[in-house]
């Protein structure tokens, strides 16, 4: 497995670890990216390989990637090396960007690859901050972006996607659907449920509490959230809203804040420890997920929407296509319009209002993701997807 970041964590690569060494795999991952760890360890499930570089080299290679074929130079050297060392019978590269580097590493080896697309990488671009703003927009070509998605698609030998949507659209495209296989990012229920609930400075208060956790990025909706607040506050003085997070747009939001006068009802915690959000969402009663409504969002789903189910926290989510649907088939929460943060303010009041249709949400919605969104309900076509290229 390859991917450009430290690791752990990342929710999603631990679980396809996990799941393939149960299955009787040997997996090793290629970490690429800044980390002070040892460069060579095994975790328990998979040997770590890291190839140790700095931030600001390993996000120029990733924004050049569409252009400039550094990456892909960097990433085969890193593969050939390995497989003299630990020869692999398959690449599993994750996320669009690496897929180029790989195909070609793949085609030189002799082995077959398996893409995992985490999003929707084209689209994420036309809203990450760092793409669309100088130097970034400089270099990143969208047209170019679509080409290589709809080229490396087709030649990797399998394509792993997070939800139905994303699926439905590549298909849509001419991709056969015995090609591609959905592994969605549900919850590891034994994971989750040993995770311990810790003491949190300063929620002692009752009081209802909204929370998001997660990425600040522009695409993640979260200005809704905030300019729905005043309308919520006036109807319950006492209400606070719970930011879990870190990312780009964070002190565009905390400007926003105190330009409302709601610095008394936003408490911004920072990026926080897995285990440790699990315990924000404890002390809180609603789970937020404003995500702008855009062919990005429309074709992914992130881990938090099945965390708060689980939590018995009823959701209140924007109108993005799996959001939705989910949400509604379990009756978890409510379907707000993105970009009208008082429609979110209505429902979340609403919410705040009956305790008795918080709990029932809640109920439906941790049922929900014990009964089928779960990783082992829903993790299956992963090792189907190996056994087919590999054999077991």
């Amino acid at each position: 497995m390859v991917l450009d970041h430290s690791y752990p964590p990342d929710l999603r690569v631990e679980n396809e670890v996990r799941t393939l060494v149960s299955a009787g795999y040997e997996v090793t991952v290629l970490a690429i990216g800044p980390d002070i760890r040892p460069a060579n360890e095994h975790s328990g499930y998979a040997r770590i390989i890291r190839a140790r570089i700095p931030a600001q080299f390993r996000n120029k290679m990733r924004g050049l990637s569409g252009s400039f074929p550094f990456l892909d130079w960097y990433v085969g050297f890193l593969l050939t090396r390995l497989n003299r060392e630990l020869p692999f019978d398959a690449v599993h590269a994750h996320d669009l960007y690496l897929f180029g580097a790989c195909i070609k590493a793949g085609k030189r080896l002799g082995v077959p690859v398996v893409g995992d697309m985490h999003e929707n990488w084209v689209e994420a671009l036309r809203h990450y901050k760092w793409s669309t703003s100088i130097p970034g927009k400089w270099v990143v070509d969208l047209d170019k972006w679509q080409q290589l998605e709809d080229k490396w698609t087709r030649e990797v030998d399998h394509l792993i996607v997070v939800i139905e949507e994303m699926a439905e659209r590549l298909s849509s495209n001419g991709l056969p659907a015995k090609h591609i296989t959905t592994v969605p990012n549900t919850i590891h229920l034994d994971d989750f449920k040993s995770w311990p609930l810790q003491h949190l400075g300063g929620f002692d208060e009752l009081r209802p509490r909204l929370i998001y956790t997660g990425g600040m990025d522009g695409h993640r909706g979260l200005e809704d959230v905030i300019l729905a607040m005043p309308t919520i506050a006036k109807r319950h003085p006492s209400v606070e809203l719970v930011l879990v997070g870190d990312g780009a747009v964070q002190p565009d939001l905390r400007a926003l804040v105190t330009s409302l006068g709601m610095n008394e009802h936003v408490v911004f915690t920072g990026w926080q420890d897995q285990q440790r959000v699990k315990s924000y969402m404890a002390a809180c009663d609603i789970g937020i997920i404003p995500h702008k409504k855009t062919v990005h969002t429309d074709h992914t789903i992130p881990h938090k929407l099945f965390h708060y189910m689980y939590m018995e926290l009823p959701c209140v989510v924007s109108d993005c296509k799996p959001l939705k649907r989910i949400v509604e088939e379990t009756n978890a929460g409510l379907v707000y319009t993105s970009g009208k943060p008082e429609e979110l303010a209505k429902h979340a009041i609403t919410l705040i209002d009956s305790s008795e249709m918080r709990k029932k949400m809640g109920v439906a919605g941790a049922a929900a993701v014990k009964d089928r969104y779960n990783w082992n309900a829903t993790s299956g076509g992963l090792v189907s997807a190996y056994r087919s290229l590999i054999g077991s």
